[in-house]
C-alpha cells in the first residue's frame, strides 16, 4: 500500500533540475549579449590613432588592426592594439581608408574615412553572421534534451508501479 502523505513522483529529478537551471542561466546571462566591440579613430598629422573597446568599457587588448586603402583594397598597415586597446599607425598618403579591428571569436568593428577626411562609419559592429543564433540554438537544444529526458523519467516512474 502506498503512503499517501509522500508523493511517489518528483517534479524533476535532481540532475535534470540542475541542467534546467544551468540552461536558464546561460540563456539569461547578461554577458552573453555584451560582447559588442567598438572602434574609434582619429588623425593627428600623418598618424592615425585609434581605440577599441567592448560595450562594457573594457579595452580590446592585443586585437588585430588592419588598415585598407578603399580605392584598391590594398593593405596599408597592420598591427596589434595595446593593453589599453589603443593603436597608432603612420600613413604616408591621404587616401580613403577602412580600419578593421578583429577582437577574436567573431567580434569585429570597422571605421571608414573618405577622401575628404570625413568619417563615414563610426563604431560599426560587424559580427560573424549567426554566432548569436548558433549559441541560442545550442542552448535551446540542450533545454529540449533535458526536458525530453525529464518527462521520460517521470513517465517511467509513473508506469513502473
Amino acid at each position: 500500500m502506498k503512503n499517501i502523505l509522500q508523493p511517489s513522483v518528483q517534479i524533476l529529478p535532481g540532475s535534470a533540475l540542475f541542467f534546467f537551471f544551468l540552461a536558464i542561466f546561460l540563456l539569461t546571462s547578461p554577458n552573453a549579449l555584451a560582447h559588442k566591440v567598438n572602434l574609434f579613430c582619429w588623425y593627428e598629422g600623418t598618424e592615425l590613432h585609434g581605440e577599441g573597446y567592448f560595450s562594457g568599457g573594457n579595452p580590446a587588448q592585443n586585437s588585430s588592426i588592419r588598415v585598407y586603402d578603399l580605392e584598391n583594397g590594398n593593405l596599408l598597415a597592420s598591427g596589434i592594439t595595446s593593453r589599453k586597446g589603443t593603436f597608432t599607425v603612420s600613413l604616408e598618403k591621404n587616401v580613403p581608408i577602412k580600419v578593421v579591428l578583429d577582437a577574436g571569436q567573431g567580434h569585429r568593428a570597422s571605421w571608414t574615412m573618405n577622401e575628404n577626411n570625413e568619417q563615414t562609419t563610426s563604431m560599426e559592429k560587424l559580427q560573424t553572421p549567426g554566432v548569436l543564433n548558433k549559441t541560442m540554438t545550442m542552448a535551446a537544444g540542450l533545454v529540449a534534451i533535458v526536458a525530453f529526458f525529464s518527462f521520460l523519467y517521470l513517465w517511467k516512474q509513473q508506469h513502473a508501479d
